[in-house]
This record gives structure tokens, C-alpha cells and sequence, in this order.
């Protein structure tokens, strides 16, 4: 899913123009929208490349993260 990857990338930067924030600030803000945040859950368990970027989160972000393993899955929190 290049297109919905390209899309989210998009997303950060001009939330991040918009709301002045950081990367970490930014995807809290597109996390609360219902519909990225179940592209995310799906991303973070289904593609590679995506679940090697959520686990960086995790041990980069801690008790903070915007992610959190369950068992052998990650779900946005």
C-alpha cells in the first residue's frame, strides 16, 4: 500500500506545519482519527517494514509510546 503509506507520511508534514509540533506530536494528532488509526493497527501487524518502525517507537518512546505490544501484536493506544 505505497498510496496509503505516501498518504500518512503527507499527513505528519502538514500537521506538523499546521499545529507546529513534532514528528511524535504530529502522529498523536493523526491517531486520533478513527480511520488512520485502524490503517496503523493493521499496518504495524501486517507489514514488516511497518512493525520494525513500531517497535523502534516503543523502545525509543517508552511509557509514552503511542503503541504497545500485546502479546505478539501491536495496537495503537
Amino acid at each position: 500500500m505505497p498510496d496509503e503509506r505516501d498518504r500518512w507520511i503527507t499527513l505528519i508534514k502538514s500537521l506538523r506545519q499546521e499545529h507546529g509540533v513534532s514528528i511524535y506530536e504530529a502522529e498523536r494528532i493523526a491517531l486520533g482519527k478513527d480511520e488512520w488509526r485502524r490503517w496503523v493497527d493493521r499496518q504495524i501487524n501486517t507489514d514488516m517494514r511497518c512493525r520494525r518502525m513500531a517497535l523502534f517507537h516503543i523502545r525509543s518512546n517508552g511509557s509514552a509510546s503511542l503503541i504497545e505490544k500485546d502479546g505478539d501484536r501491536l495496537k495503537v493506544r
